[in-house]
């Protein structure tokens, strides 16, 4: 039987199920245009409104009536007036504008004629200013109108010349807003004035650009009143000379507004919703802008997955083929990593499909954003890592080395295992004089080929041993490394917040920091003299002093960790330190003007303040000049000033720079690989460039080390996405999901293959053609928002879907959110748990200090 007809018999529920989906989502998108259709009526009814009262004042008037009667309006009144006129000022009064500006033209012309032809008297005709005719639409075409209407009434009657919006002019604009600050209120407002005489610096922004449109207004003004005849000829009624003609001094003033067109950019800005927002600093997307699409297949890929992941971790058992061992011809995978993205792609994996050879140097993954929590006791290493092999405990094996060496063409990998005897020693006999395992950066090694071909070390390098994998499908998620190179002194001096192993040296310093500072040697009382007590207080606060380089995520989150320690160490009576409390100081070293610049204004602002009210020295606009082992030297930008700093801990968390593998996989790569920050380029299926075509399909870059370009909405070029948790694990999962679905790789885009009859109508393989999957959909990042911890129980919350932010949260309750959503994403019940009983432990009986 032929396909279509086995699936019509056989599969009849599976198409029940996927007409009721189908419906469902038609039932979604007809409730989402119904509210679309409702929000536009409402959004037509206000702009009728304001096109009856376009043609009474024009725009620069309304604007300018709005900027010097703000300071008097409460401020949610004056943001609603700005947000009216955006929505009105929109293309329905555009047309609008546009109709009557073509009846007044016509009956314009019908006057004119009229008084072109000869009359009885000499007597000047009035002619109505309200049928005057309006240019070609511009930003000044209100202006340009009045001008017109102006300047033959006035040739007629006598009157003024001078420009109506000369009162505008920018010296009484500045004496109206003097004016208005010193307005007097009653008695009984004397609270409300206080609390409106702040000015917010966006309305300033905007008063700003309109006393700049204003003075182009009126220079334009002032030339064209130079055509106009003597004042002194209109008041002695004599016999009027000869000036210019409408028709001859319109065009000219015309094109010079034309050229300038200020007004028009500025209209145009503020009648789009979308600038108007950018123009206040504020997020254009609404919630209309979900993408809804997205949920749905998202939704979707989690049903499958769920199914999925189980496939073939059952002694071997396939649940959706019905086979009770693996296949025979299974595809290799080599994964690099044990990090987000490679965790999520071992969950997901299917066993029963794929060969999975896991290769990293550390055998667990870690949560890494608790990372600081970590470094201070809040919770424990083992509380926040899951081991690789318990995480699919069906994968085919891991290798405990690095990658060094790919041969792309030839699908195959060079790894340096790593040696046992820098773990222990025990199996060389050297337990008691094996070097540490905590070193941030291996002994390295080059490949070796010897005469026969063979791969083997160069042995003066003293690593461990090298060995080569084949592959039929490379996934490369090594992460990043600290980028401390680029200051002198950082690599050496500097410590790192990347895994558990810098955790745990971190906690490490800092318990040495308060035992080196509560020795005798820089205690006053030791000490006779004056001088000698000041400089034992120098140096023990210098003991006491850390500082935090980068005001990112995790140095606002490390920074108020710290601050907790302290706190809870120093506090009186039963802090183990309580006699350090005076000499303890955290820095917050930022580079750029703003702590977390991928948050919102607001939420920046909470963080400083919040940092700022814990003791946290925070200094911004400011960059690492060099890094000593007691002392650092800052410099604020701009300027040539250094300061030089004593201190004892400083901590990198300012920047990533690409592992030495990456490098060497960019090497065997075509020039088109290399993206961003050296990073490398992918396709929206994650799949790196190679130099031929067989090869093409064979090598996936994740997380990190992938510059994945995306095209937001009301972005006009696309951007890389962040490196970020988010990103990494959402890679790691739509790449199991594309292998496991056994999508041919090779191909644009990748398409199912055809089988025979006797696989060809598995009920993953029926699944994917009810939802007309057969090619395979590009990766869509979904952001679900930022989160980040600011000490004493405050933590900042931007909820966001996709690219729609919802609400921002911050205090306590945005601290119960954080907790609450870094307890459901760890890693296993197990973690859940263990994770929640530290939490509880550190309430009740405070922080581990012990050093082992």
């Amino acid at each position: 039987v032929t396909r279509e007809e086995y699936i019509h018999i056989h599969c009849g529920k599976m198409r029940t199920t996927a007409l009721q989906m189908s419906s469902f989502a038609i039932a979604m998108a007809m409730a989402c245009i119904f509210l679309l259709s409702s929000a536009n009526a409402i959004r037509t009814s206000n702009n009728a409104f304001f096109t009856s009262a376009f043609h009474q004042r024009s725009p620069q008037c309304a604007f300018m009536a709005t900027a010097t009667s703000k300071q008097r309006q409460p401020r949610s009144q004056r943001r609603a007036t700005r947000t009216q006129l955006a929505a009105n000022g929109g293309m329905d009064a555009y047309d609008a504008q546009m109709a009557a500006m073509t009846a007044s033209r016509d009956a314009y012309e019908a006057q004119m004629a009229s008084i072109n032809q000869p009359t009885a008297t000499d007597e000047p005709t009035a002619i109505d200013e309200s049928s005057m005719p309006a240019s070609k639409w511009t930003g000044q075409n209100s202006y340009t109108q009045q001008l017109l209407q102006e300047q033959p009434a006035a040739a007629s009657v006598g009157t003024d010349y001078s420009n109506s919006y000369s009162q505008y002019s920018p010296s009484n604009i500045d004496q109206s807003f003097a004016e208005e600050q010193s307005y007097s209120y009653s008695d009984d407002e004397a609270t409300y004035a206080a609390a409106e005489s702040a000015i917010d610096p966006y309305e300033m922004q905007f008063t700003n650009y309109l006393l700049s449109l204003q003075h182009e207004l009126e220079t334009a003004s002032n030339e064209m009143n130079d055509y106009s005849p003597p004042m002194e000829a209109m008041n002695e009624q004599q016999p009027q000379p000869h000036s210019p003609s409408l028709e001859e001094t319109t065009p000219s003033i015309i094109e010079q507004l034309d050229e300038e067109d200020m007004g028009d950019k500025f209209l145009k800005m503020v009648s789009n919703e979308v600038e108007y927002k950018k123009l206040l600093n504020q997020s254009p997307y609404a919630v209309t802008d979900i993408e809804w699409r997205v949920l749905i297949q998202r939704f979707l890929d989690n049903t499958e997955d769920s199914t999925q992941k189980k496939n073939g971790k059952f002694k071997g058992e396939s649940k959706l083929n019905r086979k009770l061992v693996p296949k025979k011809e299974r595809k290799t995978v080599v994964l690099l990593g044990t990090g987000w993205a490679s965790h999520s792609f071992v969950k997901l994996a299917s066993t029963y499909d794929l060969r999975v050879v896991v290769v990293s140097p550390v055998n667990h993954f870690v949560f890494t954003p608790m990372l600081a929590s970590a470094a201070v006791g809040t919770v424990e290493y083992r509380s926040m890592t899951e081991p690789i092999r318990v995480t699919n405990p069906y994968i085919d094996n891991y290798v405990e080395g690095r990658a060094i060496g790919v041969d792309v063409e030839g699908k195959k990998i060079q790894v340096q295992l790593t040696s046992l005897s820098t773990v222990t020693g025990a199996f060389k006999g050297i337990a008691t004089d094996a070097p540490c395992r905590l070193d941030p950066e291996p002994v390295q090694t080059s490949i070796v080929y010897s005469d026969d071909g063979a791969i083997t070390r160069d042995k003066s390098m003293g690593a461990g041993d090298v060995i080569e994998l084949s592959y039929d499908h490379l996934i490369c998620s090594v992460g990043t490394s600290s980028r401390s190179s680029i200051v002198p002194g950082a690599k050496e001096y500097c410590f790192n917040l990347k895994t558990s192993q810098d955790s745990k040296r971190l906690r490490t310093a800092i318990g040495e920091a308060l035992e080196f500072a509560a020795r005798p040697d820089v205690q006053e009382f030791y000490y006779p003299d004056e001088e000698t007590k000041f400089q034992a207080r120098e140096e023990r606060q210098r003991r006491l002093r850390i500082a935090v380089v980068g005001g990112g995520p995790t140095g606002v989150e490390l920074s108020g960790e710290l601050c907790d320690f302290f706190a809870q160490m120093c506090r009186s009576p039963d802090g183990a330190y309580q006699r350090l409390r005076d000499d303890i100081e955290i820095l917050l070293i930022h580079g750029g003007s703003d702590l977390l610049p991928s948050m919102d204004t607001e939420l920046r602002e909470r963080a400083l303040a919040a940092l700022q009210s814990q003791g946290v020295s925070v200094i911004l606009n400011t960059r690492l000049k060099e890094v000593g082992q007691d002392f650092i030297r800052i410099g604020e930008k701009g300027t040539d000033v250094v300061q030089t700093i004593p201190l004892a801990i400083t901590i990198w968390a300012a920047g990533n720079a690409p592992v030495p593998f990456v490098k060497e996989l960019l090497s065997q790569l075509p020039e088109s690989a290399a993206g961003s920050g050296g990073r490398i380029s992918v396709d929206q299926w994650c799949r790196c460039p190679t130099p031929s075509a067989d090869s093409f399909g064979s090598i996936f870059a994740l997380g990190d080390i992938a510059c994945f370009e995306a095209q937001k909405k009301y972005e006009t070029s696309p951007e890389a996405l962040p490196q970020t948790a988010q990103v990494a694990g959402q890679q790691g999962a739509f790449v199991a999901r594309m292998l496991n679905r056994g999508y041919d790789m090779e191909l644009t885009p990748p398409k199912l293959p055809e089988l025979s009859e006797s696989e060809a109508f598995s009920l993953l393989r029926v699944w994917l053609i009810a939802r007309g999957l057969e090619e395979a959909p590009g990766f869509n990042f979904l952001s679900l928002g930022l989160l980040a911890y600011c000490g004493q129980e405050e933590a900042l919350n931007q909820v966001m879907v996709g690219d729609v932010p919802l609400f921002n949260y911050s205090g306590k309750l945005a601290f119960v959110l954080w907790r609450s959503v870094y307890l459901a994403k760890q890693a296993s019940s197990r973690n859940q748990a263990l994770i929640a009983f530290d939490w509880l432990r550190t309430e009740t009986f405070g922080r581990d200090i012990t050093r082992l």
